[in-house]
């Protein structure tokens, strides 16, 4: 469609955004990471719909390109990932200790470990396990300084010898020992070597106690890919499946890793204003001379953070072209230039995705909010329908590391 007049609407069909998950993407994401660990072990952590991505879809993707578990938030979650026909192991870490909990006792029912960071979910297990008529299998959760989840090191003791207790009595069994470190997302910080110190602790006062689990797991993203002598024997990786920087200073790209979610929506209006206009609520932007704006049919609705205006770009046509005025619930505008340059109503406009598309990443967009990517697209809503695809797209230049990292605490 060419612009014959000052604006132009798009057809009503043409209302939508699209999220786009390239599955190609996090299988090679998966492999590059695993080439980057000694621990035997390898957790796809697959929370909040694998961070807006889609749940049974990118386990399944996970457990194809190698992972040996997944890792969910809530219980639910995991027994989704067993209805859909997936075996491998699962640690869920976030539910509600209650005697009546129905969810509790399926999740088990369903194979799926637990964590456990206290002596009343203890409990509670210990009566749902009997109830089931076999024991629990769990995971002895340290806070090693998060103040989260987790038991408090002057209260581990009592949990071990509860938990070793619990075992002889048949309603547990303790396969791990873990902790997430409050730096997590600042590798080299000292706080990170004061906790594993901490956790190594923990681990013998586990073992004095009688207990004898077969896993031990501290690291997230960024310590897999800046840390490895906190590798222990399994290594949860979360933001860097897919794609994202888990730390300020570690560039994916560096690592062989890319971007896997996009989001694109149609470009639906545009129109020539004179200078001096206000654009959207407040007229927090106004033209200094005439300019063309585009309209895009996302809003904050659709999870576009308020404060993207005026400090992102979107990619359309392989422009760049900044977002403009105030965000509304369900739209936003861009400023096309004194020339819309060729950009017609239907055009695609990427908001972000891989940066070797020559689009912004979510990273970007985080950035421009003073957050991270990871927050940009666990706000995507689910109205935005998804779509997979794959892709042989490689990172220019990037060469697979030769060797795993330096070993394991021991």
């Amino acid at each position: 469609m060419r612009r014959n007049a000052q604006y132009q609407v798009a057809a009503p069909a043409a209302l939508s955004g699209q999220v786009t998950v390239d599955l190609s993407a996090i299988s090679d994401n998966v492999k590059a990471l695993k080439k980057r660990t000694k621990a035997p072990y390898f957790m796809a952590v697959v929370k909040g719909n694998a961070y807006g991505h889609g749940l049974v879809e990118v386990a399944r993707t996970a457990v194809d390109a190698g992972a040996d578990w997944l890792g969910t938030a809530q219980l639910t979650e995991a027994i989704s990932l067993r209805q859909a026909g997936i075996t491998l192991p699962i640690l869920s870490w976030l539910y509600l200790a209650s005697q009546t909990s129905a969810t509790i006792l399926e999740a088990l029912e369903n194979d799926v470990d637990v964590s456990l960071g206290s002596v009343g979910q203890l409990e509670v297990l210990e009566g749902i396990a009997a109830r089931l008529g076999r024991p629990a299998v769990v995971h002895l959760e340290l806070d090693s300084g998060l103040s989260r989840g987790g038991a408090r090191k002057e209260d581990w003791a009592e949990l071990v010898a509860r938990a070793r207790q619990a075992e002889l009595d048949g309603t547990l069994r303790v396969r791990g020992l873990w902790t997430h470190l409050a730096w997590a997302d600042v590798p080299a910080h000292p706080g990170n070597a004061t906790a594993v110190a901490e956790f190594e602790d923990a681990v013998r006062e586990a073992h004095e106690a009688g207990l004898n689990p077969e896993l031990r797991h501290v690291s997230s993203s960024a310590n897999i890919l800046d840390r490895p002598e906190f590798h222990f024997d399994m290594v949860r990786a979360g933001l860097a499946i897919y794609g994202l920087a888990p730390a300020d200073h570690l560039d994916p790209a560096d690592f062989g890793l890319r971007p896997s979610l996009s989001v694109t929506a149609p470009l639906v209006m545009v129109k020539k204003v004179p200078a001096g206009t206000g654009v959207s609520y407040e007229h927090q932007a106004i033209t200094y001379e005439p300019r063309y704006l585009g309209l895009i049919p996302l809003g904050y609705a659709d999870g576009i953070p308020k404060g993207i205006s005026g400090r992102s770009v979107v990619n359309i046509g392989g422009r760049s072209v900044p977002v403009i005025g105030k965000v509304c619930m369900d739209q936003f505008m861009v400023d096309l230039g004194p020339d819309a340059g060729g950009i017609d109503v239907g055009d695609t406009a990427v908001l972000f995705g891989d940066p070797a598309s020559g689009a912004a990443s979510a990273d970007d967009w985080g950035a421009a909010i003073g957050s991270h990517g990871d927050e940009i697209i666990n706000r995507i809503a689910p109205r935005l329908p998804r779509a997979y695809a794959t892709s042989a797209y490689r990172c220019p230049d990037y060469q697979e590391p030769a060797a795993a990292g330096q070993g394991n605490v021991a």
